[in-house]
């Protein structure tokens, strides 16, 4: 995922650097990926979003609060086809496991 899809014009620096490094956890391959790489940098964005929502005033939370749903929905749909994948994945290893079993 590119990084200029989690940042927009009113990001933060270090919720740049955040998106930066969950972009860079996004890359890497399936054996490199990291379950709990990945949850604890949502974790952390989720953090640095409402320190930043309490950080500003009426009219820039709004604004800020908009951009941010967006790239949420974003996120939400990239860590849905991730759970799907998985759930792909364990049901292939289930039925590989059986079908040796089956030919012991």
């Amino acid at each position: 995922m590119k990084n200029s899809i989690l940042s927009h014009t009113n990001t933060p620096l270090f919720l740049q650097a955040v998106n930066a490094k969950l972009s860079a956890c996004l890359l890497l391959e399936n054996s490199d990926f990291s379950t709990s790489d990945f949850q604890s940098l949502i974790a952390l964005r989720h953090k640095v979003v409402i320190r930043e929502l309490k950080r500003l005033n009426d009219a820039e939370r709004k604004v800020f609060a908009q951009k941010e749903m967006i790239i949420n929905q974003k996120l939400e749909e990239l860590a849905q086809g991730l759970l799907d994948n998985a759930k792909e994945e364990a049901f292939k290893f289930s039925r590989g496991r059986a079908a040796v079993k089956k030919y012991k």
